[in-house]
């Protein structure tokens, strides 16, 4: 498991693919105390201080980010789990790093600018309908599995929304650049001309997770519901104007790589808000989507002055003046799509990446909002209460898993024979569930043929959420 050098922009990095180690080997002589293998130890100690090159995750979680300093605990990290990461030879400073997203930025920018000024007046009613019946189409024709018992009454919102988006003039920047993804995606994925690409069914689900939300807080009501719908179904139309090996790499994004990918946001407000003339509520919204609740976190795509994440120095002084105004009323909804947007990029898959399961994005998002600091945390928690009221539901029958005997039936030493006609003859019920996560769910374990209960248990809800996938 040699390092191998690659090139980089403007320094050179050190690759360490662990993941090619097998699970009982380690780069450690003794990892309690942090000591190296005399094969690994000069190359390993060198790179102590050093900083990673990219942000480096473990499935789903984040364990690092670009430019954290190496240290042995670490290592001792990436060792037990067999995790692959780069480390530059030379230092990136923070200076570096936003030179290179300005840059970035401004190259951006003036693809958006004639992005605008291409789209040809004679053909926005063309663009409007091909784009109005591809989301009418997939609304009525997509199998949205895991929100068939509220498909229903949500697609008004969403025919409504396709409606004033694919037919209001101060929309239609965001119809451009929702007809050039649906172009792109078909192109890139080699899709059938009537199939979804993955940024429209994105956007679609996380409508539909917004409204399913929305119904569950205090304080929203029809006209509410319809403008969140505006909201959501244009939030991700600045993704058009986001370079295609980035927005489209297979493979996990370098941090000046996410963050270009995160002025979507910006440019969603540009293209909604028409170049920044209509300064509607809608488009501003659509640009808070990725704030969060600690708005001088790294991650915070927002309004804080002093964060160099933010897109509030790309608006005019007068979007500036009313953003400040109307700010306070925006919260309520970009609370919604926040929750809603990142539960459905951790449980969807991608080409970088395999889908998660529900309790994993769970486990995620409670893990990220420590102390309230991601998502506004008695939303968060309405969230989580509807999706075990609707997965969980009392009544709900489960299979006897080898999981479930190995943990609950450990004294019983069951053979290989009798834990397979065990798992064949008995089943599991739920008969009561909780709104919470810590709150173990009351189980019955009964036999099949005569009915009869053989055991009681109660099982974290985790155990169930982690098995169940939302697509």
């Amino acid at each position: 498991m040699p390092p191998q050098k690659t090139p980089g922009l403007n320094t050179t990095h050190l690759y360490f693919p662990l993941a090619k180690l097998a699970k009982n080997k380690s780069i450690f002589s003794d990892p309690e105390k942090g000591i190296f293998k005399e094969k690994y130890k000069e190359i390993m100690t060198s790179i102590i201080g050093k900083q990673l090159a990219l942000n480096t995750y473990y499935a789903n979680d984040l364990i690092a980010l670009a430019n954290t300093r190496i240290t042995i605990d670490l290592l001792k990290i990436f060792d037990a789990l067999k995790i692959n990461f780069k480390v530059n030879l030379n230092d990136i400073t923070k200076e570096e790093r936003n030179h290179a997203l300005d840059l970035a930025m401004g190259q951006i920018i003036q693809a958006k600018r004639e992005f605008l000024e291409n789209i040809n007046v004679k053909e926005i009613p063309e663009i409007q309908s091909h784009v109005k019946n591809f989301i009418s189409k997939t609304i009525e024709n997509h199998k949205f599995d895991f929100f068939k018992e509220h498909l229903n009454e949500l697609k008004a919102y969403l025919e409504m929304a396709n409606s004033v988006i694919t037919s209001e003039r101060n929309y239609i920047g965001t119809v451009a650049a929702i007809k050039r993804v649906i172009d792109n995606e078909q192109r890139i994925f080699n899709l059938p001309k009537d199939e979804i690409g993955e940024t429209i069914e994105h956007v679609i689900k996380t409508t539909l997770l917004s409204l399913m939300l929305a119904r569950q807080i205090n304080g929203f009501d029809q006209k509410d519901y319809e403008l969140l719908s505006i909201i959501c179904l244009g939030h991700d139309g600045g993704k058009a104007l986001i370079p295609e090996n980035i927005i489209y790499k297979n493979g996990r994004l370098t941090q000046v790589e996410n963050d270009i990918m995160k002025s979507h946001a910006l440019l969603s407000f540009i293209l909604a808000s028409n170049n920044q003339f209509n300064l509607d509520f809608e488009p501003f919204v659509m640009a808070l989507h990725h704030i969060k609740e600690d708005k001088n976190l790294p991650q915070s795509y927002g309004i804080s002055k002093d964060t160099h994440t933010s897109f509030y120095e790309y608006l005019t002084p007068g979007a500036q003046a009313k953003l400040n105004e109307i700010y306070h009323l925006t919260k309520k909804y970009y609370r919604i799509i926040s929750i809603a947007d990142t539960f459905e990029a951790i449980t969807a898959q991608r080409v970088y990446k395999r889908a998660s399961s529900i309790g994993k994005a769970l486990e995620i998002m409670i893990s990220d909002n420590k102390k309230g600091r991601f998502f506004y945390q008695p939303y968060l928690d309405r969230f989580i209460r509807f999706i075990i009221k609707k997965h969980l539901p009392k009544n709900l029958a489960f299979k006897i898993t080898d999981e479930i005997l190995d943990y609950y039936y450990k004294s019983d030493n069951f053979s290989p024979e009798k834990r397979n006609k065990y798992k064949k003859e008995y089943i599991g019920v739920v008969i009561r569930s909780y709104s919470i996560l810590e709150k173990k769910i009351d189980c019955i374990i009964y036999n099949k043929a005569n009915k009869k209960i053989e055991r009681r248990l109660k099982i974290l809800p985790a155990y169930f959420l982690k098995h169940i996938y939302s697509h």
